[in-house]
């Protein structure tokens, strides 16, 4: 008696694609108390921001910002593995920020600054993979070398540098560890893994085609978008390091439909409200909305968070170094139309061609 194995039925990659697609552009995952980790962050970005703002000192809070985004880390980590991992994280956003002020002194807005922050996104990639990291942080390291190095600077400003990031994400780092002393929540906390040794690491399947692919996206990204000498040119770069995260082409794909549908709705709302010229306070407040209300969607609907982003990037641009609206709108439009597009060909381009 002989027996047949029934023939397996296998789905064309293009359907499987469309299906990642959608699930990553239109699903919701579970709430799962997210305004905590919204609370912290929000908490965590004004107290800096508001304090050199009102002190007079709005153009410094650029090097305060990108530390304080170490709060993003570690949300639903214990209490030990947050403090590892907002440690990690708080060093490189410093670590880029000064970089970037380096990269300033010497060719602001150049093809040099280009390149460093390619090399930053594929140390980003590392470093979560390394550590546990998530989000992976290249999207804000290039946010951070990318912003500080689009304008000159001066040999005092590495004080700065130096100073402000360390000193922001310290308080987010100790914002984070409040929860010690105050009554439990009932959230879920998660141990970390080890961390991975760096020969296993880069021996890893697939990981050099990561590492290629986060050097690509915003190298080949940010360099069209300073040849054509559109201003800000690191938006693009930003925007092409965001689909490189994802376990699928599809999910991939997805997430930057995510960030582009997500950008222009964010610049139609935060060009309108900046349009009206608001006070100082407003734009704080502005700010601080845009950061809790990206944080209780970025694990949920990327593309939902990111208007909240959008918003938060275009205020703080504004408060450091203010210029007209309607080129800060067009210029961010543009450029991320740019890197979504690189990013996008990039990935169709290396992914394999299987069942």
């Amino acid at each position: 008696m002989s027996t047949a194995t029934a023939p397996t039925r296998t789905i064309p990659v293009h359907r499987s694609t469309v299906a990642g697609w959608r699930r990553e552009f239109l699903g919701i995952s579970p709430y799962n108390r997210a305004h905590w980790g919204a609370f912290r962050v929000a908490v965590s970005l004004l107290i800096p921001i508001a304090a050199l703002s009102l002190s007079g000192h709005a153009i410094l809070t650029i090097y305060a910002t990108f530390g304080a985004m170490a709060a993003m880390f570690g949300r639903h980590a214990t209490y030990a593995g947050r403090l590892r991992l907002q440690v990690v994280a708080g060093l490189s956003l410093s670590s880029a920020v000064f970089v970037g002020t380096l990269v300033g002194m010497v060719q602001p807005g150049s093809f040099l600054a280009v390149a460093v922050i390619a090399l930053l996104s594929v140390g980003g990639f590392l470093v979560a993979r390394r550590e546990g990291l998530l989000p992976v942080p290249s999207l804000f390291l290039v946010f951070a070398a990318g912003g500080v190095s689009s304008f000159s600077h001066s040999p005092i400003d590495l004080v700065w540098a130096s100073a402000l990031p360390l000193a922001s994400a310290a308080l987010a780092v100790l914002i984070g560890q409040a929860g010690r002393i105050l009554p439990p929540t009932g959230a879920a906390k998660h141990d970390l893994k080890p961390r991975v040794g760096w020969r296993e690491l880069l021996s890893a399947s697939g990981v050099r085609l990561d590492v290629a692919r986060y050097a690509l996206g915003p190298l080949v990204a940010g360099g069209i978008a300073t040849a054509l000498g559109i201003g800000h040119p690191y938006w693009a770069a930003l925007a092409a390091t965001v689909p490189l995260q994802g376990t699928s082409l599809g999910a991939k794909l997805g997430r930057g439909t995510q960030r582009f549908a997500g950008t222009a709705l964010g610049l139609v709302i935060a060009g309108a409200v900046l349009a009206l010229n608001p006070p100082l306070p407003v734009l704080l407040v502005i700010a601080t909305a845009g950061a809790l209300w990206a944080e209780l969607w970025v694990l949920r609907n990327y593309g939902l968070a990111v208007i909240g982003l959008t918003s938060l990037a275009l205020v703080m641009v504004h408060i450091a170094s203010p210029e007209a609206i309607g080129t800060l709108v067009a210029d961010r439009f543009v450029e991320t139309l740019i890197g979504s597009v690189i990013a996008v060909i990039l990935l169709i381009v290396t992914s394999p061609r299987r069942r």
